[in-house]
């Protein structure tokens, strides 16, 4: 039996070169523009805009896209921005819910199972790693990252890299502790868990530098766990701080949680 094909709205706009994959649905008033390229099973609600051109003063007409993965859910007036620089891409993972009013900006990159809720703003060339949750009316400042399973709180200010597994908030965001309800939901063992409360103690409560404490997490906890999860979760803790560019949220909220 043949995949059903994808859904379009009769008010909708899809330019030539916008490819739609196999049971997605495109709403009222969507309009997709210039390269856009959409996965299996993504639904599109009332008025929302993909592939326009970016709000960027680098951008000189050149061919760039929006990628898009499968089973996305896109609400009311969300909006999708495509890149700056030939070659380059927007992209946006899979089973990710982009909620209403929500904007990705030109050369974004979001991954996997995220949450964007309403209204929030990403800059340009932000970064979202798999599992994040970003409260609503956030606003995220071009070139920052959000790591992977992090929680940032509604209403708050990023203008530096927000740590894997950390909840945040605030405006100027600040970090509050382990996103544990996070780790929990994805399944994380108690051991990782432990040992990622240890390496949140070591950055944000024993006043060593970042370098230092990279090293310590590396030297010292690293060697101290057994479970493989655990392992791995903490060398990807420590290469999104040895990779910033920009440099991660070190300052700690007032009610930081004890870790």
């Amino acid at each position: 039996m043949s995949e059903p094909g994808p859904s379009v709205h009769a008010s909708a706009i899809v330019d030539a070169g916008v490819r739609i994959g196999p049971g997605s649905e495109v709403g009222p008033f969507c309009h997709f523009c210039g390269r856009v390229t959409v996965g299996r099973g993504c639904r599109f609600a009332t008025g929302v805009v993909v592939g326009a051109p970016p709000m960027d003063r680098e951008y000189r007409g050149e061919e760039t896209e929006v990628v898009i993965g499968e089973g996305n859910v896109f609400h009311e007036y969300a909006t999708v921005h495509r890149s700056t620089g030939p070659g380059t891409r927007t992209s946006i993972g899979d089973r990710n819910r982009v909620m209403a009013y929500v904007h990705i900006a030109h050369n974004c990159r979001v991954g996997d199972d995220c949450v964007l809720t309403n209204g929030v703003q990403l800059g340009g060339h932000v970064e979202v790693g798999d599992g994040a949750n970003i409260g609503g009316l956030a606003g995220v400042h071009q070139f920052c990252r959000i790591g992977e399973l992090a929680m940032v709180g509604a209403c708050s200010y990023v203008n530096k890299d927000i740590p894997p597994f950390a909840l945040a908030s605030g405006n100027p965001c600040r970090v509050r502790g382990l996103n544990s309800v996070g780790l929990v939901r994805a399944d994380v063992g108690a051991e990782a868990t432990a040992a990622l409360k240890r390496a949140f103690r070591l950055f944000y409560r024993s006043r060593l530098n970042r370098t230092d404490a990279v090293d310590r997490i590396e030297e010292e906890l690293l060697p101290s766990v057994s479970a493989p999860d655990a392992a791995e979760l903490l060398s990807r803790f420590t290469d999104f701080f040895r990779e910033s560019r920009r440099g991660v949220e070190l300052r700690p909220g007032r009610d930081m949680e004890e870790a």
